[in-house]
């Protein structure tokens, strides 16, 4: 797999970023283990976590981070290893949902650096913006931490375009660095946003790609390949619409893409999930893309991986698109 630096950052990145949100999980340490082991072989080293993660189903907090830092630690890889992790995460049960006070984020980031058994993140994101909060206020905290030495560079999740833009104003005008990262809901496929349990998750839309080309900011979009929707498992008018899956994805665009997919796949010998991943890998976007992919197994880890070699020219990415 290849490895490319991030922008603006000395980060050198695999181009395929692995989400670990069940490690440690219902995707138990030993199986975790082989997945990290077998995505390292690999050339892969961007791995993609929370403080939250599986939290919402497990009862040890922050496993994910915590299965992550044993496994460098017991590797001793961590020098190679690129970790992006989120905290100011929304609390799952009772308490506030945004938590962007100064005490909120930095309790979370010496959490993040407990479990991951870190001195330091390379890639600390906001996991939730709160509007109410000043844009200033915000930055300095996270350039504190910077200097602190706490963290490399920072990024944002599931922040609006507008936020986005401010954000970039100030840092611009008062010499700050800024997010280097937009990590928000993307793929090909088109989500049904009225379904979306979560109101404050964020999706790529036009204006927001738009920004990305205007000014270089790199993505990392989760539910990069629809959630398994390319897999070849769902089909119009099959049984499974009330599923999250269908929920969030079933449409007639979809399914016209999901269509295209299936052709050319047959055409490469391809899996359609490998199309799919291959179409968000595409320099055709215009500016940097690194998919979080969310496999369950080393068999889907590997056709994933295997995306990275696939190429798009532009006519086909464009016919993809077409709603």
């Amino acid at each position: 797999m290849q490895r490319r630096v991030l922008p603006d950052t000395d980060l050198n990145a695999s181009v395929l970023a692995l989400g670990t949100a069940l490690f440690g999980s219902s995707i138990n340490e030993t199986e975790s283990f082989r997945m990290l082991d077998r995505f390292y072989e690999e050339q892969g080293n961007f791995l993609d976590t929370s403080l939250n993660y599986a939290d919402w189903q497990w009862p040890i907090k922050g496993i994910s981070e915590k299965t992550l830092g044993k496994w460098m630690q017991l590797r001793g890889n961590r020098q190679d290893i690129v970790i992006g992790t989120k905290g100011a995460c929304p609390l799952l049960n009772n308490g506030p949902f945004l938590r962007l006070q100064r005490e909120d984020i930095v309790s979370d980031l010496h959490q993040s650096l407990r479990n991951l058994r870190t001195d330091t993140i390379d890639l600390y994101y906001l996991h939730r913006d709160d509007p109410s909060k000043p844009i200033a206020e915000i930055i300095e905290i996270l350039e504190e931490q910077v200097k602190a030495g706490k963290i490399r560079y920072y990024a944002c999740s599931n922040w609006t375009l507008p936020r986005i833009q401010e954000a970039r104003r100030y840092a611009k005008e008062n010499g700050k660095r800024g997010f280097v990262v937009n990590q928000m809901m993307w793929s090909l496929a088109t989500v049904n946003r009225h379904h979306l349990s979560d109101p404050t998750l964020v999706s790529m839309d036009e204006k927001m790609i738009q920004h990305h080309r205007e000014t270089g900011l790199s993505a990392t979009p989760y539910s990069s390949q629809a959630n398994g929707f390319f897999s070849g498992k769902y089909a119009a008018g099959d049984d499974q619409a009330d599923s999250g899956v269908g929920r969030h994805y079933y449409n007639e665009v979809n399914f016209s893409r999901l269509n295209r997919v299936k052709q050319i796949a047959r055409d490469r010998d391809l899996s359609c999930s490998r199309i799919a991943l291959a179409y968000m890998l595409s320099p055709a976007h215009g500016f940097a893309v690194y998919p979080v992919i969310g496999p369950k197994s080393i068999t889907q880890l590997d056709d994933s991986m295997a995306a990275v070699d696939v190429q798009l020219d532009f006519d086909v990415i464009r016919m993809l698109e077409a709603p």
